[in-house]
């Protein structure tokens, strides 16, 4: 058994990265404990022990849900070599958290309810046509990406376009399921025509099998762009076992790691020199113009928001 070992404190539970862990500790020999904890919970748990921190490393699923709380202090700044590289918003200001794979919005397609690409919506606000009543989908407040994709929408055209949307989306007969996952379920099993998700949903299901499309939105010039969240990784201040999160911390920034979730979870590299293959490249993503500062501002007051309209999973029989 390897005398070094690195603690993980995980909020990204799917995919798990089980098989990342497995290679570090088989390139390092460095024992890797990981407890996954919910998303929602897990920077709680970081301030709860922070006077005497278990984890070393945070792994988590949101930018936003992190840069929340970084003034607490809980994160200890690392400039990793390849984030040095990164545009502005794949990283805190201080270097406290990295992003090492973005997850842009887009839609996936049911070919078998739109079969003619001429009629696929090509904005979100193309959702709210009457050609797709009650066959349009997304995921409830449960998943931070729902509410940072509105934050983000507030943020770049205010409040009274961003609420009259949703206005218009749920007169438009919109469904919601408790998770990503459950809404691109939910396109095939109960004849969605459009499901809002993370590009990587899109990917891991395909790859299961199931025949749908992919269309990306408000991409024209000048246009809304598409929200791209991220997932996140920070070194614990305080971690007792530092040296081996760093080194954890580059493995998982590295072209090869990076080319390997594309690979295996469809996931939008952030190292440049990854390969990318059948995932669209991060560069040729148009993102909604709204900084991550604002977004953030804005997370607790969308969730409300998107609360009192109802996004909370449909009953079903």
């Amino acid at each position: 058994m390897p005398d070094r070992v690195l603690r993980v404190y995980s909020g990204r539970n799917r995919p798990d990265l089980g098989p990342i862990y497995r290679l570090f500790e088989g390139y390092t020999d460095t024992k890797v404990e990981v407890e996954m904890i919910y998303h929602l919970d897990v920077e709680r748990r970081l301030l709860d022990e922070r006077g005497d921190p278990r984890a070393d490393v945070l792994v988590t699923n949101s930018q936003v849900a992190v840069e929340a709380v970084r003034e607490t202090g809980i994160f200890e700044p690392y400039r990793a070599e390849v984030a040095r590289g990164y545009d502005e918003w794949l990283r805190a200001p201080d270097y406290a958290w990295l992003s090492f794979t973005a997850w842009p919005r887009s839609a996936m397609i049911n070919p078998r309810v739109l079969p003619d690409v001429a009629v696929w919506p090509t904005t979100v606000e193309g959702l709210a046509d009457p050609r797709l009543r009650g066959k349009i989908s997304m995921a409830t407040t449960n998943e931070e990406t729902t509410v940072s994709q509105w934050s983000s929408i507030r943020a770049a055209k205010g409040d009274d376009y961003a609420w009259g949307l949703v206005d218009r989306l749920l007169a438009n007969g919109l469904r919601t399921y408790e998770s990503n996952k459950a809404t691109r379920e939910g396109l095939i099993a109960d004849r969605n025509a459009v499901a809002l998700v993370n590009s990587s949903n899109y990917h891991v299901f395909l790859m299961e099998g199931n025949a749908v499309r992919e269309a990306w939105l408000d991409q024209e010039p000048g246009g809304l762009g598409t929200c791209c969240e991220a997932h996140v990784v920070a070194l614990v201040k305080g971690a007792k076992h530092g040296d081996a999160a760093r080194a954890f911390i580059d493995f998982l920034l590295s072209a090869e790691i990076q080319t390997l979730l594309a690979r295996m979870f469809g996931e939008t590299p952030v190292n440049p020199r990854a390969i990318t293959g059948p995932v669209r490249p991060l560069a040729e993503i148009r993102r909604t113009p709204a900084s991550l500062a604002k977004i953030t501002a804005l997370r607790d007051s969308t969730r409300a928001h998107l609360t009192k309209k109802g996004f909370a999973p449909p009953a079903r029989d």
